[in-house]
């Protein structure tokens, strides 16, 4: 992904690589103002395939819409010939899923980590938008002056729109039937092709913050439909039992029961609503004995 570092692109200067995807690579770069940016720029190969470069342009017009601490913040989008790119805030940090193979992480701090990530879910979800593939990969940890560790939620290439008022014809990208997402963070409803709504990012962001707290998914198996049927039909081991020591609060336990609820409508009904409960959980949520 080092092809496009000393290119100037729509006046971006490219650093250096920060990351890549099976579609895409970000870069460290300059803005013509003299701001370090993260530019996102689609595989060439694939800014050829209309889906493809659909789902990069649904991105742009999702952050565009979107203002909220712990989302990332868009400020640019264009093409470069015939390929498009995205021009991000850029902070030092690292995705979610590499700080978690690099150390475990406290109690208090998974909390804290959990309360941001469904806060810009909530957010996202006020605005009509769902991102449908809510995962530790797609939260990026910016370390702050303090010390502290903020998630910023990302990469919303599979976000589907509810409020047809705001985004009318793009609403929508896939058929139902389609599965689309990522079976280890992927809700039962996902998993077998039915309608995403706001209660399945509630569950995707509900295994992200049992990983948390229990250094590994609910569900561990060999297969995609292996995956996809434990989600399904088996109930996660209890944290306590996975991270023996930990203890939770009750009415963390009781929040895990109801994100996770095989049935989508006994969940709660958005990410709102779920922050909600979470800020109504007592500190610690969680300590060790």
């Amino acid at each position: 992904m080092t092809e496009a570092v000393g290119a100037t692109i729509d006046g971006y200067e490219v650093v250096a690589p920060l990351g890549e995807g099976g579609a895409s690579s970000v870069y460290r770069a300059l803005a013509p103002d003299g701001t370090t940016v993260a530019l996102k720029l689609l595989d060439e190969r694939l800014a050829r395939v209309s889906v493809m470069k659909e789902r990069f342009q649904r991105e742009a017009r999702a952050l565009n819409g979107l203002d909220h601490p712990n989302l990332v913040r868009i400020v640019d989008f264009g093409m470069h010939g015939s390929t498009p790119y995205l021009a991000m805030q850029f902070a030092e940090g690292q995705p979610l899923d590499e700080l978690l193979e690099t150390r475990p992480i406290q109690p208090a701090m998974a909390f804290e980590l959990g309360l941001g990530i469904v806060a810009g879910l909530a957010h996202a979800h006020t605005h009509g938008v769902l991102h449908r593939d809510v995962k530790p990969a797609n939260v990026y940890v910016v370390t702050l002056p303090d010390g502290a560790l903020h998630p910023r939620v990302i990469d919303f290439g599979l976000a589907r729109f509810t409020n047809q008022e705001r985004w009318g014809e793009h609403a929508t990208l896939t058929e139902e039937g389609t599965i689309i997402g990522t079976p280890t963070y992927m809700s039962p409803e996902q998993a077998f092709g039915g309608r995403a709504d706001e209660r399945s990012d509630v569950y995707s962001a509900a295994v992200v913050l049992y990983e948390l707290f229990a250094m590994r998914p609910p569900f561990v198996k060999e297969s995609r439909a292996a995956l996809l049927r434990a989600h399904a039909l088996e109930n996660p081991p209890p944290i306590s039992e996975v991270r023996p020591g930990l203890v939770l609060q009750p009415a963390l336990v009781d929040l895990f029961a109801m994100a996770l609820a095989k049935k989508a409508r006994e969940r709660f009904h958005d990410a709102g609503a779920m922050l909600r409960a979470m800020q109504d959980i007592a500190v610690p949520a969680a300590r060790y004995i």
